[in-house]
């Protein structure tokens, strides 16, 4: 069984500024019903809009998203996200919960509403 705790050893070493688990709200799904295909394509219309809307660093982090997606060889991956008091990362895990894929971070303002600089 995943642990909050072993998900957010494995994220931190891909992010490592992100601290102390005991600030975040981790959420684990509880599947592996993500498939690569799906969000890939689900991304690229997100980077084409954030380019639309001239948000280049939304769509300078979908394109590393796709690009690391595109690279992953197999099909299922498994969602993680985390909510800090000023933070919001989603995660994309390989199958086997052993390897960050991809990720896409955002800023938190005060009230609590996601903020896609």
């Amino acid at each position: 069984m995943l642990t909050s705790e072993y998900i957010f050893k494995l994220i931190k070493k891909e992010r490592n500024s992100l601290g102390n688990i005991q600030d975040y709200k981790i959420k684990i799904s509880d599947s592996n019903n993500f498939k690569r295909e799906n969000l890939i394509g689900v991304y690229k219309i997100r980077q084409y809009t954030a380019i639309r809307e001239g948000n280049n660093k939304l769509s300078q982090q979908m394109g590393a998203l796709i690009s690391s997606l595109e690279n992953y060889s197999k099909e299922q991956l498994r969602f993680v996200s985390l909510l800090g008091q000023k933070y919001y990362g989603i995660f994309y895990l390989n199958e086997d919960c052993d390897k960050v894929i991809g990720y896409l971070e955002s800023k938190v303002d005060e009230i609590g509403n996601i903020i896609n600089e």
